[in-house]
């Protein structure tokens, strides 16, 4: 009887006020979702509250790792981290995600020596990784939604905003091309601050990671998109 009883708690814990069942996310990305000093509450948190507050029982799973890019180790050891495809698996598989968010490309994009450079993931490789990531955690019934990376202040080197902008444009195609949710976080940000002083720059904590107010725009974008799709 216990058993039962303890079971019947579990099941009305994982529903909702509107009869729904518990919904998973995982934040699939680098320094920009991992937790980090000086960030109150990154994306992740801020996305779990929101949906709380609608009353969308919900758990949010920050799988975010400082320096990763979308390949493996062994295609790039210059960060040495666990790098996105050598952790997909534990790190996002093994949840089986209602939704999946996947922002990556700043660190793959990085040019190590220079201008005229490539990137430390070629973006050939990086547009495959995406596709690989979308198509297996689509294999388990899970929604993606892909986030470009974010654009740099006004003081960043511009041919790394340029170098990034490529990646960028690589992510929305494949959103199109692959009938994926999508948040176009370089435009995002720029429409934001187009009638702002200093246009983007009061967006980030540095040169390149978004502050408190950078990760609000992302959450409530992401919160959108779930909110919409689920019909509360």
């Amino acid at each position: 009887m216990n058993k039962i009883l303890a079971l019947l708690i579990f099941i009305f814990a994982c529903i909702n006020s509107y009869g729904q069942k518990q919904i998973t996310i995982v934040c699939f990305g680098n320094s920009t979702t991992a937790f980090r000093k000086g960030v109150n509450k990154v994306y992740s948190v801020r996305l779990h509250e929101k949906l709380d507050s609608t009353g969308i029982a919900n758990r949010v799973i920050n799988s975010g790792v400082g320096s990763s890019h979308t390949g493996s180790i062994k295609d790039n050891d210059f960060a040495k981290v666990v790098h996105a495809m050598d952790r997909f698996d534990t790190a996002v598989l093994r949840h089986h995600a209602d939704w999946v968010t996947i922002n990556f490309g700043l660190n793959d994009a990085y040019q190590d020596e220079g201008p005229g450079t490539h990137g430390r993931i070629l973006l050939k490789q990086y547009k495959k990784n995406i596709r690989y990531f979308i198509k297996n955690v689509r294999k388990q019934g899970g929604k993606v939604i892909l986030l470009t990376p974010n654009p740099q202040t006004s003081t960043y080197e511009e041919f790394r905003r340029q170098q990034v902008k490529k990646y960028a444009d690589a992510l929305i195609k494949i959103a199109k091309c692959k009938n994926t949710y999508l948040i176009d976080t370089w435009k995002l940000f720029y429409d934001w601050g187009k009638d702002k002083p200093g246009n983007i720059d009061s967006l980030f904590q540095d040169k390149l990671h978004p502050n408190d107010a950078g990760h609000e725009l992302v959450a409530q974008a992401v919160f959108e998109i779930i909110r919409k799709a689920h019909k509360y």
